[in-house]
C-alpha cells in the first residue's frame, strides 16, 4: 500500500516538462560528430527553452512544452545557425549538418 501511496506522489510531483514534448538527436560537422559543447536551443510561440550542450558524442536532448512550430538554433564557434523545425506531444529526433559556406554555417537536417 505504501508503494502505491509512494508512486501516485512521485507523479504528481513530476515537473510539468516531462508531458512536453521532446526534441532529441544529433549534431555532426563534416561527417563528424562537433563533440561536446555545443549549445542547442529550442523557440516555441515566442517562448526560449533552456540551452542544452552536445554531449561527447554530439548528441542533444530538449524538452518543449508547446506543439508546432518552432525554431532550433545552434551555438557553435562563435555562430548561431537555426532551422525550422516541429515540435510534438511525442519525442522527435532531427539529426543536424552544419555545413560551413563563405564563412558562415548553415544548419540542416541530414
Amino acid at each position: 500500500m505504501k508503494t502505491i501511496a509512494m508512486l501516485i506522489v512521485v507523479l504528481v510531483c513530476v515537473p510539468s516538462f516531462a508531458f512536453g514534448g521532446e526534441i532529441y538527436g544529433s549534431l555532426t560537422e563534416g561527417g563528424k560528430s562537433v563533440g561536446g559543447g555545443a549549445q542547442v536551443e529550442v523557440t516555441c510561440a515566442g517562448k526560449t527553452y533552456p540551452r542544452n550542450t552536445t554531449d561527447q558524442y554530439g548528441s542533444y536532448r530538449l524538452y518543449v512544452q508547446e506543439k508546432g512550430k518552432c525554431t532550433l538554433k545552434v551555438h557553435y564557434k562563435e555562430q548561431s545557425p537555426s532551422t525550422e523545425i516541429s515540435s510534438y506531444e511525442k519525442s522527435v529526433r532531427y539529426d543536424l549538418v552544419l555545413e560551413k559556406k563563405d564563412g558562415q554555417y548553415m544548419l540542416r537536417r541530414k
